[in-house]
């Protein structure tokens, strides 16, 4: 299993940014790892403010960099003095995709920490959270739901490709306590492309049932070996659906306390985007998520 060598946790002091601080901290309780609380000053956003509140008010010393630092460096010395953790407090300035992107590259970083966006009972993502999941240099949990807990509950959405097994092992190793359930989604697209390529409906069903028999026992076979890591014996499940609308239904009725999805990103650099499966289940579900690149 993953060695959790160390977590970071973005925070703006949003409510959003404090569920992210209580499951980071949680999560590096749970692996006696350290934690790096992280804020990012954006200078292109404090110049934007200037230019329409009142200057000279909103310049008053100490600057505003300035009290962002001790507001951190007070927070991490809290969190360190509550826990009994190794909280270092980490403070860049730029954008905050730039700054967290930079710092996980500089360190051993096993998981960023994010919350889905600053008020955390909508859905979707808000924008640093969607940019850093853009093209992520290591796993990232965003977290939208209230908790100090382990999860009990965590659902890994799988296709069986090296992307997928990857995050039903990190997802395992992250959260090692958990009832951990593989699912996957047989898209009935591929039928349809069958059926487009000019296969008879003898033929498609035949192909339909030999894939299905496959993935099936790929599926249980990964669960075995997953289970040998495991405190629970790990499930799986495979059925007929759009994945994307299937892994949000299932991790409801479930329910779950997290997801678990490959990126599956295309495309290189700043032009690197999540693939479709996850991006539907990061905006609809109201489950955290973990995407693993």
């Amino acid at each position: 299993m993953t060695k959790i060598r160390s977590i970071v946790v973005a925070t703006d002091f949003s409510p959003g940014s404090e569920i992210a601080v209580e499951r980071a901290v949680q999560l590096a309780a749970e692996h006696d790892t350290s934690l790096h609380l992280l804020h990012a000053f954006d200078v292109g956003a404090w110049h934007s403010l200037k230019g329409v509140f009142d200057a000279q008010r909103i310049t008053a010393d100490p600057p505003p960099d300035v009290r962002m630092q001790q507001r951190l460096a007070d927070s991490a010395a809290s969190l360190a003095a509550q826990t009994g953790l190794k909280v270092e407090a980490q403070y860049g300035r730029g954008a905050p995709e730039t700054v967290i992107d930079s710092h996980v590259k500089a360190h051993a970083t096993s998981v960023v920490v994010v919350g889905s966006r600053a008020e955390p009972t909508l859905l979707g993502l808000g924008g640093t959270a969607s940019k850093v999941l853009r093209s992520p240099a290591c796993p990232v949990l965003v977290v939208r739901t209230v908790g100090t807990r382990c999860y009990d509950k965590v659902l890994t959405a799988v296709d069986l490709r090296e992307g997928s097994l990857r995050a039903a092992t990190l997802g395992l190793g992250l959260f090692p306590a958990a009832h951990h359930h593989l699912f996957f989604a047989l898209d009935p697209a591929l039928d349809r492309s069958l059926w487009i390529g000019g296969l008879g409906k003898a033929h498609i069903e035949l192909l339909h049932g030999s894939m299905h028999a496959q993935a099936q026992r790929d599926l249980q076979s990964l669960a075995r070996d997953l289970t040998r890591h495991a405190a629970h014996p790990v499930g799986a499940e495979l059925v007929d659906d759009v994945p994307s609308r299937a892994v949000v239904a299932r991790a409801a009725a479930w329910p779950a306390d997290c997801v678990v999805v490959g990126h599956h990103g295309e495309g290189k650099g700043a032009q690197r985007f999540l693939g479709n499966m996850a991006q539907h289940v990061l905006h609809y579900t109201s489950r955290d998520v973990l995407v693993v690149p």
